[in-house]
C-alpha cells in the first residue's frame, strides 16, 4: 500500500509540481531503520518503515516539498535529531511547569497536552514551531501510533489521523482531488 501511495504522490507531483519531488532522498536500508528503532526504543509501524525504505525523508524540504504545507519530511537522521532536541527542550521547560500550565492549550482528540513525550516520533517538522509525530503514548481513548500535530506557536495539539498509512492516504487523495 505504501509503495502504491508513493507512486501516486510521485505521479501527481510530476504532472502538477515537479519541484516537490526534487529533494526526496533515496530509501533507507534495513540496518538504518533498525538503528532508528533501537535509538527510539520503539518498534515503528510497518507502513512507516516501508515509507522510509522508499524515501528516507527529503534533503532540504523547503518549502515543504513532498508534503506541501505540512512540513519537511524527516530522514532517519533528522528524526533522531528532532526527537533528541524536543526531549531536551521538554526537560528544560519542566522547570517552568507552573508558568506553562497557565498557558491555554487547545487540544483536539486524545493527545496529551505536554510539550513533548519521548514516545512521540516526529516525522515532519515546520520550522520547529509545528511538528507531526506518531504518538505511541496517547491519551485514554487514543490509538497507539496515531498521528498528531503539535503547534507550539498556535498552542494547539490535535490528532489528525489514526495511523501513518491513513494520514498518507488522505494526503495523496487530497492532492489528486485538487486536480478536479
Amino acid at each position: 500500500m505504501i509503495h502504491e501511495l508513493w507512486k501516486r504522490l510521485e505521479s501527481w507531483g510530476q504532472a502538477n509540481s515537479p519541484a516537490m519531488l526534487e529533494d526526496l532522498n533515496p530509501g533507507a536500508d534495513h540496518a538504518d531503520v533498525v538503528s532508528l528503532q533501537d535509538s527510539l526504543g520503539i518498534e515503528l509501524p510497518t507502513p512507516f518503515v516501508e515509507s522510509l525504505k522508499v524515501h528516507n525523508g527529503e534533503n532540504d524540504g523547503w518549502p515543504y516539498k513532498a508534503f506541501a504545507g505540512h512540513g519537511a519530511y524527516l530522514s532517519i537522521e533528522s528524526i533522531l535529531k528532532n526527537w533528541d532536541l524536543r526531549k531536551q527542550v521538554a526537560f528544560e521547560m519542566a522547570a517552568y511547569k507552573e508558568e506553562l500550565q497557565e498557558r491555554a492549550i487547545e487540544v483536539e482528540g486524545p493527545v496529551k497536552p505536554v510539550s513533548f513525550s519521548p514516545r512521540w516520533v516526529p516525522f515532519m517538522d515546520c520550522n520547529s514551531d509545528i511538528f507531526w509525530a506518531m504518538d505511541f503514548d496517547p491519551q485514554e481513548g487514543g490509538v497507539v501510533g496515531q498521528i498528531i500535530e503539535v503547534d507550539f506557536e498556535g498552542a494547539s495539539w490535535r490528532v489528525v489521523s489514526d495511523s501513518f498509512e491513513s494520514f498518507f492516504h488522505g494526503y495523496v487523495s487530497s492532492l489528486e482531488a485538487s486536480e478536479n
